[in-house]
């Protein structure tokens, strides 16, 4: 075997080699048949819808100062909801001063963000019928998973003539 067979058998052994080379770099390196990488963001999840919170309800409340009963009549616009609340004592007739502290007449007002709604409660001295016409309320909160027909809420407050309103919890029921 002479200088030139020798030259000849070792580009010859080399030949299926670089063909291996090759066919391994192009499985790797991908080809037209491999999936395409993804392209921007992933899809964000559209935010929640809002709850509707419109129209009649009621309801009671408990807190420090004892148990009522709570009307509201509610029309919203987007993420806001206005309308009025009335509070009656549960036994109007006990003498308490719970009976007379909580037949009150006022306003509502709240946000709302998907299932959420912080509210306030506001009831100003003065108005006709109140049997506690020099005293001010006002009560803020919140309710979470609000639903088509009942929310669940706590708040806390006060009133000028008997205090705070503290640990309150409301239960509300919608009416069609």
């Amino acid at each position: 075997m002479n200088a030139s067979d020798m030259v000849r058998i070792r580009r010859t052994a080399r030949a299926p080699l670089g063909a291996a080379a090759a066919l391994l770099l192009t499985a790797s390196c991908g080809s037209g048949n491999a999936p395409a990488a993804p392209t921007g963001a992933p899809p964000m999840a559209s935010p929640p819808q809002n709850a509707n919170v419109g129209g009649a309800w009621t309801g009671t409340a408990n807190d420090s100062q004892g148990a009522t009963k709570v009307t509201w009549s509610l029309t919203q616009t987007g993420t806001a909801a206005e309308g009025t609340v009335k509070t009656e004592a549960i036994d109007p007739t006990d003498g308490s001063c719970n009976s007379c502290h909580r037949n009150k007449s006022g306003t509502f007002s709240a946000t709302i963000s998907g299932t959420t709604l912080t509210l306030t409660m506001f009831f100003a001295a003065g108005v006709n019928g109140d049997p506690t016409p020099a005293c001010t309320a006002t009560l803020t909160g919140t309710a979470s998973q609000i639903d088509a027909q009942s929310l669940a809420a706590t708040y806390s407050g006060a009133d000028s003539c008997e205090g705070p309103f503290l640990n309150g919890t409301l239960l509300m029921t919608r009416h069609q």
